[in-house]
């Protein structure tokens, strides 16, 4: 085991802070959208001839088939919503720049609290304890957005204030167990590998994925207690 004293823990977030605890209402999630991006619409003179809801259920359905598809050919790129944004306008023989996609790619991301999410009892109870011994606190979690879009989630749960860095897949454009943002959180936090610890619930993008780039890895179960042995993981907690 690694002698080096740990400075750092980082945390994935689904499944690992949060978890679902109820189906969310996509209808609702995709009226919020169209009440942020219409705005944006209605300004760069763009009509539809359609309701924005429906579009843009249909762009983010298109977003998780594109993920599955990349999943199975083994691919661990980030599907890029901007890029789809651009390609379902220009099917309706609309045209808009990058920078307009990313703008609606932005406008477009409601926070977690739309999404039926619930903290595990403990989770704020750990994080504050971990700052009070003087540790530094990240996040690394596999979400098509940037930190920036995903802080105002964070913040909603309380999570935020503990928070010393937060890394997106979307901030780099690979899912894990690319080594991209377990390197990226790493330096932005400003600690080595070898004093870092990456707690999550996956055995593949937590537990090998950080294992891979050096870190200390501590797999949560969540009370599986079927699941074959990881040994990429340091320790396994419930």
């Amino acid at each position: 085991m690694n002698a080096e004293p740990v400075r750092a823990v980082v945390f994935d977030v689904v499944n690992t802070l949060w978890f679902e605890a109820k189906s969310p209402d996509l209808d609702r999630v995709y009226r919020l959208q169209a009440e942020a991006v219409a705005p944006l619409l209605d300004g760069w003179g763009i009509r539809l001839g359609e309701p924005l809801p429906t579009m843009l259920a249909q762009i983010w359905q298109a977003g998780e088939k594109a993920d599955r598809r990349e999943r199975e050919r083994g691919s661990l790129r980030e599907v890029s919503i901007p890029l789809l944004l651009r390609g379902a306008l220009a099917v309706r023989n609309i045209e808009i720049s990058a920078d307009q996609a990313d703008e609606l790619w932005r406008a477009t991301w409601i926070p977690a609290r739309h999404f039926g999410v619930q903290l595990y009892p403990d989770t704020l109870n750990v994080l504050a304890a971990l700052k009070t011994e003087g540790l530094l606190v990240g996040i690394n979690t596999n979400r098509p957005c940037t930190a920036e879009m995903h802080l105002p989630g964070l913040r909603d749960f309380g999570i935020a204030p503990y928070v010393d860095a937060v890394v997106c897949s979307g901030d780099t454009g690979y899912v894990k167990p690319h080594p991209s943002t377990f390197e990226l959180v790493l330096d932005r936090l400003g600690v080595s590998a070898d004093e870092t610890a990456m707690v999550g619930d996956l055995r593949d993008a937590d537990m090998r994925g950080a294992k891979a780039v050096g870190m200390r890895t501590v797999w949560k179960l969540n009370g599986r207690y079927d699941l074959p042995p990881c040994p990429e993981a340091d320790y396994a907690i419930h």
